[in-house]
């Protein structure tokens, strides 16, 4: 790992202001686009894995957290949302109400 400043899971959700499991819902959810083919390229950063490390750790820079602040910015909530075809049960079902 470099010399840069890199923050934990823990430390980044509380600089985004976020839960950690929202975070883990991006990730997934940006995962299921990129299978999908909705995307094809990664919208979020890409954290580092510190793979010496036990459960194998990821970090992320201050300019990744800073595109996190950005992403949540920006992102549109809700069922006609980003993520509402993952989230909203009735999106999943076909009903677009």
């Amino acid at each position: 790992m470099s010399n840069e400043k890199k923050y934990r899971v823990d430390e980044v959700c509380e600089k985004v202001g976020i839960s950690q499991h929202t975070m883990i819902r991006w990730y997934y959810w940006e995962g299921c686009e990129l299978r999908d083919g909705v995307i094809t390229e990664r919208y979020l950063p890409i954290p580092e894995k510190d793979i010496s490390k036990r459960g194998k750790p990821k970090y992320w820079t201050e300019e990744q957290i800073e595109q996190l602040k950005e992403f949540k910015k920006n992102m549109v909530v809700g069922r006609h949302g980003r993520y509402g075809k993952y989230s909203n049960p009735l999106h999943k079902e076909g009903n677009n109400e």
